[in-house]
């Protein structure tokens, strides 16, 4: 089983600095933050002394407090619209199965809920 890391990573030039969390000697130098993860394992595994294939890390990046607070505050929307979107999906399935179980038409059905008859099937069944 893989014990997951957590690293900072924030941009000096043209590098990315990443530094762990739980292992402070664990630093490593990227040109491309998709890089992070896999030198981080490398570096934490060295420090260590342990195989990198039982380390997970997760990278978070630093670019600047504002920029920052703008990337949480767009995670944080994007997780409440998927939990609403989801919200949404099982109102719609209810009503579209008391509907049919009502005798209303999947066509109208469909107009009731603004969605194509197709997808009130999809719905019901």
């Amino acid at each position: 089983m893989a014990v997951t890391y957590t690293s900072q990573a924030h941009k000096e030039g043209r590098w990315w600095v990443v530094q762990n969390d739980q292992v402070p000697g664990a630093i490593s130098q990227v040109t491309r933050l998709d890089q992070a993860a896999e030198a981080q394992r490398e570096a934490i595994a060295f420090v260590e002394d342990i195989s990198a294939d039982s380390i997970e890390v997760l990278v978070r990046v630093s670019i600047s407090p504002e920029i920052d607070r703008e990337v949480q505050e767009a995670s944080a929307l994007r997780e409440e619209a998927q939990e609403r979107e989801q919200r949404a999906s099982e109102l719609r399935r209810g009503v579209a199965r008391r509907l049919e179980a009502d005798g209303y038409t999947i066509r109208d059905i469909g107009v009731v809920l603004g969605v194509s008859y197709q997808r009130v099937h999809q719905l019901t069944h």
